[in-house]
Formats: structure tokens, C-alpha cells, sequence
């Protein structure tokens, strides 16, 4: 069924706002997949907080230039679906990247980052990323590194002491 103007307008302004907020954005061909595939790729979006939803391409078009960002590369023909996060730049990237190993029919097609178009390449080079709980618990890591080793150092000590005094006291009984 045919949208009317209005609900057109409605859809513009909806997904020109998502994409104003939008941390990273994934582009994503589905062509052939089935409806159960579909509804658990989108319950897998939904899990980590990724708005996701079907757009015809020059209704896409014209958000991306709404918010400035060079639309002109973008000829796909068919509907694409949108995969956005407002919280996580790798999200989007990395769950399309995990579902399209078990769901062969969908994949990625481009993504928009820092209000710029970027093509698969880079979409699945910044699915390969650490999420980033991963990267702040990989910092923290660092950071606490030398002093586990100081530590360790001084226990190693008096583990040294104690060893040396309960072979004395091992001796004597």
C-alpha cells in the first residue's frame, strides 16, 4: 500500500532526526531473507540498543543530505536497512558483521560515520574494533599492569623469607 505525503514527510523527518544523533550508521542489503531471519536480525539490534528499520534508498538519500553528508555514491536499487546507534560507533558494524556469517543474504553495503559516507571496507574494519567497555577494561588493564608487578615483587619477598624460615623451623622438628 502506498504512503501518503504526509506519512512520507513524517518518515523524512523521523530518519533525518535518527541520523542527526546517530553515533555510526550501517547500510544493509537483505534481499532474500526470510522473515525469521529478519526478526532475528532485528531482535539482535534491539538487544544492544541499535534502532533499526527498512528505508526506500532516496528517502535515505535525502536525509543524508538534510544532515549534510554527501549522498551521490548511494545507486543501490533496492530498499536497504538502516542500522543506527546513538551510543557506540562499532556496534552496528560489528553485530551486521556476526549476523552475516550465519545469514548469508544479509550484508553490508556502506555505513555513515562522523557525518561521512563510508564504503564495506571500512564498515567491516570498524566491526573488527573493540566495543568500548572492551577498550576502557583494556586501558584499565594497562594502567594496572606495573602495580600488580610491583606487588607480585614484594610478595615474591616475603614468600622468600617465609620459605627460608619454614625449612629452619622443618630442620629443628
Amino acid at each position: 500500500m502506498a504512503k501518503s505525503k504526509s506519512q512520507k514527510e513524517q518518515d523524512l523527518a523521523e530518519l533525518t532526526e535518527k541520523l542527526k544523533e546517530a553515533k555510526s550508521v550501517v547500510l544493509s542489503e537483505y534481499r532474500g531473507t526470510t522473515v525469521k531471519d529478519i526478526e532475528s536480525f532485528r531482535k539482535q539490534m534491539r538487544g544492544e540498543q541499535v534502532f533499526t528499520k527498512v528505508y526506500k534508498v532516496s528517502l535515505l538519500r535525502k536525509a543524508l543530505e538534510a544532515n549534510g553528508i554527501d549522498a551521490s555514491s548511494i545507486d543501490y536499487k533496492q530498499p536497504v536497512i538502516l542500522s543506527i546507534s546513538q551510543d557506540d560507533e562499532t556496534t552496528p558494524a560489528r553485530l551486521v558483521k556476526n549476523i552475516s556469517k550465519d545469514v548469508k543474504t544479509i550484508g553490508v553495503l556502506a555505513g555513515v560515520l562522523d557525518n561521512h559516507l563510508v564504503d564495506k571496507v571500512q564498515v567491516l574494519a570498524l566491526a573488527d574494533l573493540p566495543s568500548k567497555d572492551q577498550l576502557r577494561a583494556q586501558v584499565v588493564g594497562t594502567i594496572n599492569a606495573p602495580i600488580s608487578g610491583f606487588v607480585n615483587v614484594l610478595a615474591g619477598n616475603v614468600r622468600s623469607i617465609l620459605n627460608v624460615l619454614n625449612a629452619i623451623a622443618a630442620k629443628q622438628a
